[in-house]
């Protein structure tokens, strides 16, 4: 459906009729993967040659499924704005909505393959699809940061593809080449395959699909991505291409943890995951570009995940899996925010951005609480998951992580409330007046602070066992 919603957005030239097909096409793509979801939730799992769906894969699917339709309802009106503003040109939308189908196409198809070779070239098609769209306004600093995001993250899924190609080596070894990279295969047989030859994959495989989803030190190229792109686009990157790229390093994990168990795997996911917590914190506290803010966000909350990951207790992985989602609808609809706030001040510049509250109330209110959501405050969704990965990093006698890690947080949660309030209540910046905003972007951004406030009070028992089956996957049930 991506796909052909995309083909038909390259061959049309006129705006209504390019917003009508792709505001379909993304709503028709979601409904199937809802349908999908709950067709396992009912206790199936779809299981083919060369596709596997189960609640771990569910999971994932939400949160494209959401953002998928998200991204198309906020882009219906931000793009139209980049044309009048001068931005870009009306010939360019048929291009962006293409591309932004073509990288759904890419993230669902990581989602549903079976092989972890497979699954390796739908990483990869995320990127070519993805990098387009980073160098979309074809400026100095767009055509930089591509070119950095395809360098990075091409030199980062290579040493992927070496660490598959090592585990596809310790699977012909262990006498199971019938089905080769079958994940459902290899984890029939992770107790036959070879320790060591595990252990140096599961290095590359880490490092691959780390750099991929944002870990530090192999980071850097996310900063340029996200504050470079479309805002719609910046949203997926960080909501859904990032969470994609952990449910492979996590697909990969389960495997090695049953040929080599938790401790080797969970000492380095540690020490990953705290590094990436630590490096956000200088580039937070000293910033000036309000989507580079968000950026730096985002990599220490794929710490928190990785942390969560690494301490390997059931509460540890369910929250993990719970930060995941959190994470993805929280900073999403920060990123569709800051991209009206930059659109309205022609600046991404936060020292010039003051005074949001009268230019744009209802916006600068839904900015204030993703804020507060992301730094993890009571009563929002992600403070349920942060309190239960630190609960976990205790529980676990890990007390020097879980220690730092709370004062690395609360030096995050200073870094963003200081430069939010200022951008929200400054003095208002010579010749700007109150705006309205469009309903669709308007819908976009209460759809995603919905379920960022229903979710820090009320689970529903749907998503809770959905959480839970998940979880049970990833500790090798």
């Amino acid at each position: 459906m991506p796909i052909v919603t995309g083909l038909l957005s390259l061959v049309q030239a006129r705006p209504r009729a390019l917003r009508a097909i792709n505001l379909l096409g993304s709503a028709g793509t979601t409904a199937v993967l809802f349908s999908i979801i709950y067709h396992i939730t009912q206790g199936n799992v779809y299981s083919a040659e060369y596709f596997y769906v189960d609640h771990l894969s569910a999971v994932l699917l939400f949160i494209v499924a959401l953002l998928t339709f998200t991204a198309t309802l906020f882009s219906l009106s931000y793009m139209e704005k980049e044309v009048k503003e001068g931005n870009i040109t009306e010939q360019m939308l048929p291009r962006y909505y293409g591309l932004l189908n073509l990288f759904s196409f890419a993230m669902i198809s990581v989602l549903i393959v079976g092989n972890l070779g497979l699954m390796w070239v739908a990483v990869e098609g995320t990127t070519l699809a993805s990098a387009l769209l980073v160098a979309f306004y074809f400026n100095r600093e767009a055509l930089e940061a591509a070119w950095k995001y395809v360098m990075i993250c091409t030199v980062g899924i290579c040493l992927a593809l070496l660490g598959t190609m090592i585990l596809y080596y310790a699977q012909v070894t262990a006498g199971g080449d019938s089905q080769a990279l079958n994940w459902v295969t290899l984890k029939s047989i992770a107790g036959k395959l070879d320790p060591s030859v595990v252990k140096i994959a599961f290095i590359f495989i880490l490092i691959g699909y780390g750099t991929k989803a944002g870990l530090s030190p192999m980071h850097t190229w996310l900063p340029d991505a996200h504050s470079q792109a479309p805002s719609p686009v910046s949203g997926l990157l960080s909501g859904a291409l990032l969470s994609c790229a952990l449910y492979a390093l996590v697909r990969n994990m389960i495997i090695v943890q049953g040929a080599i168990g938790t401790q080797f795997p969970q000492y380095l996911l540690l020490g990953i995951g705290l590094l990436s917590v630590l490096i956000a914190i200088p580039f937070i506290l000293a910033q000036h570009d309000v989507k580079r803010l968000l950026a730096y966000s985002s990599v220490e909350h794929m710490g928190i995940i990785t942390l969560g990951l690494g301490v390997g207790t059931p509460l540890a992985i369910y929250a993990a899996l719970l930060h995941i989602v959190n994470h993805a609808v929280a900073k999403s609809s920060l990123f569709y925010i800051a991209g009206l706030i930059t659109q309205e001040y022609k600046t991404k510049n936060i020292d010039q951005i003051q005074g949001v509250v009268k230019v744009m109330p209802l916006v600068t209110t839904m900015f204030i609480i993703g804020i507060l959501a992301i730094t993890g405050s009571p009563p929002f969704n992600i403070f349920i998951s942060k309190f239960m990965i630190i609960q976990s990093l205790f529980e676990h006698q890990q007390w020097l992580v879980g220690g730092v890690t709370l004062i690395l947080l609360t030096c995050i949660f200073a870094g963003m409330m200081r430069y939010s309030l200022k951008m929200s209540y400054g003095a208002v910046s010579d010749g700007m007046h109150q705006v309205t905003v469009a309903s669709s972007a308007m819908t976009a951004m209460a759809l995603s602070l919905v379920i960022i406030i229903i979710g820090g009070i009320y689970l529903p028992p749907l998503v809770n066992n959905v959480l839970v089956r998940a979880a049970e996957i990833v500790l090798g049930g």
